[in-house]
């Protein structure tokens, strides 16, 4: 986006934390296609028909009726990436051994100089899932651009959508011209017995910064300036899942991932759509069953988008995950909408107390336990895997990669 407004110093994200926290488809869509985009920059090397509309569904329910989501967020790195970062990633996957993996935004920072290094840094994220063959797929957060606003890079979001589809292993869907939002996607899964999905998970670009138009010459000092789901994007959501239900014969149910988190997760962490007195939270984790930390502000966008209220009403998603806020990691039920935080994964990044030995302690991946045998398929079966227990260096001086990863021999760079 372009006319950034800068973020205000009373809200500036890194300064609050030295003291302490508060608190220890457009691809597969099985109805209508999608509106065709341009050819992408780098044609997929090895054969793969994208986007092909109904009967494209590439995850699936095995025998077993039961399907894992690993959730990583902020991995936030570069072409020198924290080679932490990497070997957290690898174990978690080896451990969980996932159908699915997400990073929800800020897969890099602002660090490459080039198109080459901005490859690079992608490529250092996704290779720990490219090289197990395990499904992925990623979403833009507020800072995947920052080598283009701040170098002179080429590398939008849309040309990293068109770089990722390359890998065998990605499920992101060609960019749709028409509305806002580059990591748009639904993503069905076939059930077990027969051809009808069983689940759908929902991928939506949250934006980078308010712009000055959004602003109307207005000061923004004082409150978040963050983007917001914009409401071309939720008339997509709703159109495609109430296409999806009509073709069915039923709404399928599903979670929702973007990297911005709702205005909602912060109104739940108080009980109040006004007070932040953290008094409140006690009634709060009574009243949503809250689990988890918050150790910073909920940095949502300028504007209520919405897209809580079009969930709620259409009543199928079980959940809204998001990221951004690094550490953050509490989940809790919100009138029937379970809204919740997967931790930053990244070493690259801010963490709690950072230039201490807490730095990296929250540094995790959010789990998903998805049973086909329950109505719901999603019953809050969640949880968070640490770094910090599967043995990571949790020394806060950085540890860069000796060189970034090896690109796949299909995938041109």
């Amino acid at each position: 986006m372009t006319d950034r407004i800068p973020e205000s110093p009373s809200v500036d994200r890194r300064g609050i934390f030295a003291g302490g926290g508060a608190f220890a488809a457009a691809g597969v869509l099985a109805a209508a296609p999608v509106a065709q985009a341009a050819p992408p920059a780098h044609a997929p090397a090895h054969g793969r028909r994208r986007d092909a509309g109904a009967q494209s569904m590439p995850l699936a329910f095995g025998k077993s009726r039961r399907f894992k989501i690993v959730q990583f967020n902020d991995t936030q790195g570069g072409h020198a990436a924290d080679r932490r970062t990497l070997e957290f990633m690898g174990k978690v996957l080896d451990r969980e051994k996932p159908d699915f993996a997400l990073i929800n935004g800020d897969v890099i920072d602002g660090s490459p100089t080039t198109d080459l290094q901005v490859m690079q840094g992608i490529n250092n994220f996704v290779m720990p899932m490219e090289s197990r063959g395990v499904k992925w797929a990623i979403t833009f957060g507020n800072h995947d651009e920052d080598s283009v606003t701040e170098h002179g890079t080429s590398m939008t979001e849309s040309r990293i959508v068109d770089f990722v589809r390359q890998y065998k292993h990605n499920l992101n869907p060609a960019v749709d011209p028409s509305k806002p939002g580059h990591s748009d996607a639904q993503l069905l899964l076939r059930g077990s017995r027969g051809a009808a999905p069983s689940f759908a998970i929902w991928l939506l670009d949250s934006g980078r910064y308010a712009t000055a138009q959004d602003a109307a010459g207005q000061s923004t000092e004082g409150v978040m300036d963050y983007d917001w789901i914009r409401p071309q994007q939720i008339r997509w959501y709703e159109e495609a899942s109430e296409a999806t239900a009509e073709r069915f014969g039923k709404g399928v149910p599903g979670l929702m991932f973007f990297h911005i988190p709702t205005f909602e997760h912060s109104y739940m962490w108080y009980a109040s759509q006004g007070e932040k007195d953290e008094a409140r939270h006690a009634e709060a984790v009574r009243r949503h069953a809250i689990e988890g930390v918050k150790h910073e502000d909920v940095y949502h966008g300028l504007i209520n988008s919405g897209i809580y209220a079009s969930v709620k009403e259409r009543g199928e998603v079980k959940g809204i995950y998001c990221g951004h806020d690094h550490i953050n990691t509490y989940k809790g039920n919100y009138y029937g909408v379970e809204l919740g935080y997967a931790p930053g994964t990244g070493f690259d990044t801010y963490g709690l107390n950072d230039g201490t030995w807490d730095q990296h302690t929250l540094r995790g991946a959010r789990v998903f336990e998805l049973d086909e045998r329950t109505e719901a398929v999603y019953t809050g079966d969640t949880r968070i895997v640490w770094a910090r227990d599967l043995g990571i260096d949790m020394n806060p001086e950085g540890k860069p990669v000796a060189a970034p990863a090896a690109f796949p021999r299909y995938v041109k760079a």
